[in-house]
Protein backbone atom coordinates (compact mmCIF):
# COMPACT_ATOMS: atom_id res chain seq x y z
CA UNK A 1 0.00 0.00 0.00
CA UNK A 2 2.76 2.36 0.57
CA UNK A 3 3.71 2.45 -3.05
CA UNK A 4 0.13 3.20 -3.79
CA UNK A 5 0.22 6.25 -1.54
CA UNK A 6 -2.64 5.42 0.68
CA UNK A 7 -3.63 6.45 4.47
CA UNK A 8 -4.40 2.40 4.81
CA UNK A 9 -2.10 -0.48 5.71
CA UNK A 10 -2.78 -3.76 3.95
CA UNK A 11 -3.27 -5.81 7.09
CA UNK A 12 -5.99 -3.19 8.07
CA UNK A 13 -8.40 -2.92 4.85
CA UNK A 14 -10.43 -6.14 6.40
CA UNK A 15 -10.83 -4.02 9.73
CA UNK A 16 -12.38 -1.24 7.11
CA UNK A 17 -14.88 -2.99 6.01
CA UNK A 18 -17.76 -2.75 8.51
CA UNK A 19 -17.05 1.10 8.62
CA UNK A 20 -17.31 4.17 7.26
CA UNK A 21 -14.43 5.87 5.49
CA UNK A 22 -13.22 9.05 4.96
CA UNK A 23 -13.94 11.31 1.86
CA UNK A 24 -10.07 12.20 1.99
CA UNK A 25 -9.63 8.34 1.55
CA UNK A 26 -11.92 8.37 -1.55
CA UNK A 27 -9.59 11.77 -2.94
CA UNK A 28 -6.37 9.87 -2.33
CA UNK A 29 -7.58 7.09 -4.86
CA UNK A 30 -8.79 9.48 -7.06
CA UNK A 31 -5.37 11.00 -6.92
CA UNK A 32 -3.55 7.18 -7.57
CA UNK A 33 -5.83 6.08 -10.28
CA UNK A 34 -5.28 9.30 -11.16
CA UNK A 35 -9.08 10.27 -12.27
CA UNK A 36 -11.69 13.07 -11.71
CA UNK A 37 -13.70 12.39 -8.08
CA UNK A 38 -17.13 11.98 -9.92
CA UNK A 39 -15.61 9.54 -12.71
CA UNK A 40 -14.44 7.36 -9.95
CA UNK A 41 -17.99 7.51 -8.11
CA UNK A 42 -19.32 6.59 -10.92
CA UNK A 43 -17.21 3.58 -11.76
CA UNK A 44 -18.51 2.72 -7.73
CA UNK A 45 -22.18 3.54 -8.29
CA UNK A 46 -21.81 6.37 -5.81
CA UNK A 47 -23.98 9.10 -7.59
CA UNK A 48 -22.81 12.95 -7.28
CA UNK A 49 -25.01 14.15 -4.66
CA UNK A 50 -23.99 11.41 -2.62
CA UNK A 51 -20.37 12.57 -3.28
CA UNK A 52 -21.53 15.86 -2.23
CA UNK A 53 -23.15 14.81 1.08
CA UNK A 54 -20.03 12.63 1.96
CA UNK A 55 -17.63 15.58 1.31
CA UNK A 56 -19.71 17.75 3.49
CA UNK A 57 -20.38 15.12 6.14
CA UNK A 58 -16.63 14.20 5.96
CA UNK A 59 -16.96 10.11 5.60
CA UNK A 60 -19.29 7.74 3.10
CA UNK A 61 -22.00 5.33 4.75
CA UNK A 62 -21.02 1.61 5.62
CA UNK A 63 -22.96 0.18 2.06
CA UNK A 64 -20.58 3.13 -0.25
CA UNK A 65 -17.57 2.34 2.48
CA UNK A 66 -17.98 -1.07 1.49
CA UNK A 67 -17.36 -0.63 -2.70
CA UNK A 68 -14.59 1.72 -1.22
CA UNK A 69 -12.81 -0.66 0.01
CA UNK A 70 -13.57 -3.23 -2.53
CA UNK A 71 -11.39 -1.03 -4.79
CA UNK A 72 -8.63 -1.20 -2.02
CA UNK A 73 -8.37 -4.67 -2.60
CA UNK A 74 -8.73 -4.97 -5.99
CA UNK A 75 -6.20 -1.95 -5.80
CA UNK A 76 -4.09 -3.98 -3.86
CA UNK A 77 -3.96 -6.43 -6.31
CA UNK A 78 -3.18 -5.50 -9.25
CA UNK A 79 -0.07 -3.53 -7.58
CA UNK A 80 1.12 -6.99 -6.76
CA UNK A 81 0.00 -8.81 -9.99
CA UNK A 82 2.51 -5.59 -11.35
CA UNK A 83 5.25 -5.99 -8.89
CA UNK A 84 4.67 -3.14 -7.29
CA UNK A 85 4.65 -0.97 -10.59
CA UNK A 86 1.69 1.38 -9.80
CA UNK A 87 1.55 2.70 -13.75
CA UNK A 88 0.85 -0.71 -14.97
CA UNK A 89 -1.68 -1.55 -11.97
CA UNK A 90 -2.93 1.99 -13.59
CA UNK A 91 -3.17 0.89 -17.13
CA UNK A 92 -4.73 -2.24 -16.27
CA UNK A 93 -7.85 -1.28 -13.90
CA UNK A 94 -8.22 1.11 -16.21
CA UNK A 95 -7.96 -0.76 -20.08
CA UNK A 96 -10.50 -2.75 -21.61
CA UNK A 97 -9.95 -6.57 -20.94
CA UNK A 98 -11.34 -9.34 -22.95
CA UNK A 99 -11.48 -11.63 -20.00
CA UNK A 100 -14.19 -8.71 -19.02
CA UNK A 101 -16.01 -8.72 -21.85
CA UNK A 102 -13.76 -5.89 -23.37
CA UNK A 103 -15.27 -3.51 -20.18
CA UNK A 104 -12.11 -2.22 -17.89
CA UNK A 105 -11.78 -3.35 -14.86
CA UNK A 106 -12.96 -0.34 -12.99
CA UNK A 107 -16.08 -0.33 -15.17
CA UNK A 108 -17.35 -3.77 -13.19
CA UNK A 109 -16.52 -2.57 -9.66
CA UNK A 110 -19.65 -1.31 -8.72
CA UNK A 111 -21.43 -5.03 -7.98
CA UNK A 112 -19.91 -8.22 -5.87
CA UNK A 113 -19.99 -10.10 -9.12
CA UNK A 114 -17.47 -7.73 -10.95
CA UNK A 115 -15.34 -7.64 -8.68
CA UNK A 116 -15.09 -11.00 -7.94
CA UNK A 117 -14.59 -11.22 -11.98
CA UNK A 118 -11.93 -8.83 -11.92
CA UNK A 119 -10.29 -10.54 -8.41
CA UNK A 120 -10.57 -13.93 -10.81
CA UNK A 121 -9.23 -11.92 -13.96
CA UNK A 122 -5.88 -10.99 -11.31
CA UNK A 123 -5.60 -14.50 -10.38
CA UNK A 124 -5.29 -15.55 -13.75
CA UNK A 125 -3.19 -13.33 -14.93
CA UNK A 126 -0.83 -14.46 -11.83
CA UNK A 127 -0.87 -17.96 -12.33
CA UNK A 128 -0.52 -17.67 -16.23
CA UNK A 129 -4.31 -19.11 -17.50
CA UNK A 130 -5.55 -16.98 -21.04
CA UNK A 131 -8.53 -15.28 -20.28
Amino acid sequence: MKALNLLLADAEVNDFEEHCLSFSLFEQLAGVLPLDGEILGKYLAIPKCTLSRAAGAGHFSMSESRNLVALIRVLIEANELFEGDVQAARLFLTSPSYGLNSKTPMEVLSTDRGVIAVTDLIGRLEHGIPT
